[in-house]
């Protein structure tokens, strides 16, 4: 099948290709570079049979990203190979991780050897198939495979070579690994203050930290930052910087679907006028990581008629 042009430049895109009778496949994209994954790919596990047959994967990808599987051939057997396929095949366990619907590839082969590259969501296999190698030839692929931003825990894999000679197949097995998906949590920061009528010199702002999952979160801080026009900051259970006018919270750990909440207390300055004073709530760090940062910041603020009047 020709590649047909995709949306993002430098690509082409491949329509889904049917295996059988109601084989959901994955969409292949087939990229004209290489690129690094999104995930860290520093520690890597290898299986296979080294200047034959290897298969290479991280033994970690974040939750979201991509993991790079780099498939890499050569034809040591002295005789043409009219056909190398090459099967990834991801144990059930895995399917709560990974995203089968899309995968994306690439290979600097010149030759073009590569023919093929299947995926099979239903049996949760990826198939690389190489084309007309000569003795010594050697070819290398990668393949992107995405990871659902819900995923944790362990993706186990194995894989499986079967050459086609002029007189018959032959099988290579490449042995098992396990790719360890880190989970990851979005916690999303609002913030109200009060009093909603007039006041009398004193504001509050409380801001609330939500967990939307999928994973707990076992640490997280959250910084408040206000104008100078307020003074006597209170927040219990919060570190106050009235120098640098911010309260940082220790939030702990947050279930998935879970909030915390922080208070901060301000009093406006004497003989202040303003339009608008404003404080700002943000998540500091948390673990796991927080892959979606736009929802990490949340702002309020209040008027001040002198410093004895306050409305939010």
């Amino acid at each position: 099948m020709s590649p047909q042009p995709g949306t993002a430049p430098g690509r082409t895109r491949r329509t889904p290709l049917v295996a059988g009778v109601l084989l959901t496949l994955l969409a292949a994209t087939v990229l004209t570079g290489p690129r690094t994954a999104a995930a860290a790919v520093a520690a890597t596990t290898t299986i296979g049979e080294p200047g034959h047959i290897t298969l290479t994967a991280p033994k970690t990808v974040d939750a979201g990203a991509e993991a790079l599987l780099d498939v890499n051939y050569a034809n040591t057997s002295g005789r043409p190979v009219v056909s190398a396929t090459v099967t990834v095949t991801f144990a059930p366990e895995a399917d709560g991780s990974l995203s089968a619907d899309r995968f994306s590839w690439w290979s600097p082969d010149p030759e073009h050897h590569t023919g093929t590259v299947i995926g099979d969501a239903a049996n949760r296999t990826i198939t690389v198939t190489l084309r007309d190698l000569a003795p010594g030839a050697a070819n290398r692929t990668v393949v992107y495979v995405p990871f659902k931003g819900t995923a944790s825990g362990r993706a186990p894999l194995s894989a499986a070579l079967v050459e086609t000679f002029a007189d018959g197949p032959a099988a290579t097995d490449l042995g098992g690994l396990t790719i360890d998906a880190v989970s990851a949590t979005n916690l999303a920061v609002s913030l109200d203050a009060s009093p909603k009528g007039l006041g009398v010199s004193h504001a509050t702002f409380t801001a609330t930290v939500t967990n939307r999952g999928p994973a707990a979160t076992t640490a997280a801080r959250l910084r408040l930052t206000y104008p100078s026009a307020f003074t006597g900051p209170s927040a219990p259970g919060c570190a106050v910087d009235g120098a640098a006018r911010t309260v940082t919270c220790d939030l702990g750990v947050i279930p998935a679907g879970g909030s915390v909440t922080r208070s901060l207390g301000l009093y406006t300055r004497l003989l202040v006028i303003s339009g608008r004073l404003t404080v700002t709530a943000s998540r500091l760090d948390s673990a796991p990581a927080d892959p979606q940062p736009s929802d990490d910041t949340a702002s309020a603020g209040c008027t001040a008629i002198t410093g004895l009047l306050v409305r939010c």
